[in-house]
């Protein structure tokens, strides 16, 4: 039986509301067997801004998910050569999975749209499904020329493969909040509350630990 391993990798700075429901709709889309969450140590593009440290961020995402069985938190990346590119992550959880597996990294339209300049990016698309989420007709029209330029063709409406890399890049449209970590900061700096943007577990460590206030 063949495993498929989802993988959402992201700051999580902090994990809110909207990561989990992006984690549990891409379990549903592909029938996965476990969704791996990965906050990056040294995002590529962060790398000079101002982030909390990882050991609070793992921990909150640790929160987040203890009650899911389909999903579990990997903090690899701390021990991988900064700053946390994504070919090294798959490569490392290549070597050290079971043969059977095959990945599936869950992103949105925005950030997928940009993936040329995603560090060795055809050496990532060789070595992983994609499953993309996107909210709107536009980036439907953009992410349809992006994947007939990389070599996918359409199978179907949400399901495109490439025959060399024998990959397969699943979209989906399905409704996600719209939440985001910086929301998540600039209401908790500016004194509102964030109970409903994050789980219940997260709130209280952020308030226990005096995180992101101004």
């Amino acid at each position: 039986m063949i495993h498929r391993t989802g993988i959402l990798g992201g700051t999580f700075d902090p994990v809110h509301n909207g990561h989990l429901a992006l984690a549990a709709a891409a379990g549903n889309v592909c029938d996965l067997s476990e969704v791996v969450l990965l906050p990056a140590a040294v995002p590529p593009h962060k790398a000079t801004k101002d982030i909390t440290k990882f050991s609070h961020r793992a921990a909150m995402l640790t929160l987040a998910v203890r009650d899911n069985p389909l999903f579990y938190v990997s903090t690899i990346e701390e021990l991988l050569p900064s700053p946390s590119y994504t070919i090294d992550t798959l490569q490392y959880l290549r070597i050290h999975s079971a043969g059977a597996s095959q990945f599936y990294f869950i992103t949105g339209a925005d950030a997928f749209l940009d993936i040329l300049s995603w560090h060795k990016y055809e050496d990532v698309l060789m070595a992983s499904h994609f499953i993309v989420f996107s909210r709107n007709g536009c980036k439907n029209k953009k992410l349809n020329k992006l994947l007939l330029f990389l070599n996918y063709k359409k199978q179907t409406n949400n399901w495109w493969y490439n025959q060399k890399s024998r990959k397969s890049i699943y979209t989906s449209t399905i409704a996600l909040p719209t939440v985001s970590s910086s929301e998540v900061r600039k209401r908790i700096s500016s004194g509102k509350g964030v109970d409903s943007l994050v789980p219940e577990e997260v709130a209280r460590y952020i308030r226990d630990h005096g995180l992101y206030k101004a």
